[in-house]
This record gives structure tokens, C-alpha cells and sequence, in this order.
């Protein structure tokens, strides 16, 4: 059992990314634009509350925010968008032959395009704001193939099971604002009373937007034991879900 993909799967899911691409956005005037403004809407809201309402005195708050805001977008996206991949992908669920294990992957990857897409203008930013272009960002790349995994981990569950418990889908959305709150993404991880420290050390979103923080903001190396420890666990959990998810796969049809 393994996560790699043999290069015609590649193809196809650079096609279904591209095909969901266009048909999200097909007939809007502002097209990929609209994935960037529920994230800068909320960035809004939170430089305000927390930058003039309620000031946590974090420098360069607004920078600080959007970097946080950037991974937690992608991880909630993709993670519903996976969970709700099988049952959207019906029509191609019912072709004969069809991969279905590359629907949570498609999702996924989708989103993590969004991602992508603005993370260019990011990077201008943090330049002309701090003064500086770290060599740190090298150690980018790992960190984003980190986050696929550990986005990809319950994908394949979750997808699984909505096809027969259609509540998942719900729960996951509910789950996900706890989530939230939980991860460091409008504040600082040393602004948590020591006691609760133990829930950011197994929470892997908290250290993905450290490391993600330590890269763009910082120009400091992430922390690569960490990383390591929730790659590793990342890989271990995906490999677990996909078969499950390969388990059941052939019941998928009749359900839909």
C-alpha cells in the first residue's frame, strides 16, 4: 500500500483539479479572486478585534494573521471539500474502472492550488513590509507536502464514511470551528496558559503555522523534529484511511 501516484493518475488529477477549477468559477467576474476574499474578510475582522478591540500586541499583527489564516483555509477547504468528495463525484464514481481513491486527493489538491495561488503576493508582502527575503523559504515546499499529508490523513475516512452517514459532512463542519479556536492562527502559542500547552504539542495544524510563522515571518528554520514526528504520523494515519476507504469502495454505486 502506498500514497504515490503512477504518472497517468497524476494526469488525471491535474485534469479533474483543472476541471473543477473551471467549473467552480465559470461565469464569475472576479473567478479565482472570490477563493481569497472569505479569507480576507476574516482577516479583516480579526486585524480589527484583535489589532484595536482587544490589542494582543503581536508585531505586524496583520501579516502574522494571514499567514495563519492561509494554512487553516486551506486544512478546512480541503478537508470538507474531500469529505463531501465521493458523494459530489457520483457521476464518475459510476464509471466502470474509475479511481475513486483520487476524489479526496483531487479536493485536496484544489484547494491547496488556492493556496498557491496566494502565496506569491504573500511573499512580496512580508519583503517590502520586513526588509527581508530569508533563505528560510527553501524549507517551504517541505512544509506544504506536510500539510498535504496531514490533510490527506482523514480525507479518505471522512469521505468514506458520508457516503453511508451523510451526518458526517455536518459534523465535520461543526468540528471544524472548535479546530479553529484551537490552532494558533490569531494568536501566539506562548499566549496559552502553560497548563493547556499539551494540546498544541498534538495538535499538527498548531505545528504547521508555527513552522509556516518561523519560515515567512520570522527567517528562522521550522523546528524539523516536529515536523518529522507529524509527517511521520501523517503518512502512518493516510495509509491506514486509504484502506479503509479501498474497503468499502465497491459499495460506493449503490449508495449513491
Amino acid at each position: 500500500m502506498t500514497l504515490r501516484l503512477e504518472p497517468q493518475r497524476i494526469d488525471l488529477v491535474h485534469t479533474l483539479v483543472r476541471r473543477e477549477l473551471v467549473l467552480r468559477y465559470r461565469r464569475s467576474v472576479l473567478g479565482m479572486a472570490w477563493s481569497q476574499v472569505g479569507p480576507l474578510a476574516l482577516l479583516g475582522v480579526l486585524a480589527f478585534v484583535f489589532s484595536i478591540v482587544v490589542p494582543l500586541r503581536i508585531p505586524h499583527y496583520p501579516l502574522f494573521v494571514v499567514v495563519g489564516l492561509l494554512a487553516w483555509t486551506w486544512f478546512a477547504s480541503g478537508i470538507s471539500a474531500a469529505t463531501d468528495s465521493v458523494v459530489q463525484g457520483r457521476d464518475l464514481v459510476r464509471l466502470p474502472g474509475f479511481p475513486t481513491t483520487l476524489l479526496p486527493v483531487v479536493a485536496v489538491t484544489t484547494h491547496l492550488v488556492h493556496f498557491l495561488w496566494a502565496l506569491p503576493a504573500l511573499v512580496v508582502v512580508l519583503a517590502i513590509v520586513l526588509h527581508q527575503f530569508s533563505l528560510t523559504l527553501v524549507a517551504l515546499p517541505l512544509i506544504l507536502v506536510v500539510q498535504f499529508l496531514v490533510t490527506v490523513a482523514p480525507a479518505y475516512l471522512l469521505a468514506a464514511l458520508n457516503v453511508r452517514h451523510r451526518d458526517v459532512s455536518h459534523l465535520v463542519a461543526v468540528a471544524l470551528l472548535p479546530l479553529f479556536y484551537a490552532s494558533p492562527v490569531f494568536y501566539r502559542v506562548e499566549q496559552v496558559p502553560s497548563r493547556y500547552h499539551w494540546l498544541y504539542d498534538v495538535n499538527p495544524l498548531a505545528q504547521l503555522i508555527v513552522a509556516y510563522r518561523d519560515v515567512l515571518l520570522f527567517g528562522r528554520w521550522p523546528a524539523w523534529g516536529s515536523l518529522a514526528v507529524v509527517a511521520v504520523a501523517a503518512t502512518v494515519v493516510a495509509q491506514l484511511s486509504r484502506q479503509h476507504f479501498e474497503r468499502v469502495a465497491d459499495s460506493f454505486p449503490e449508495l449513491l
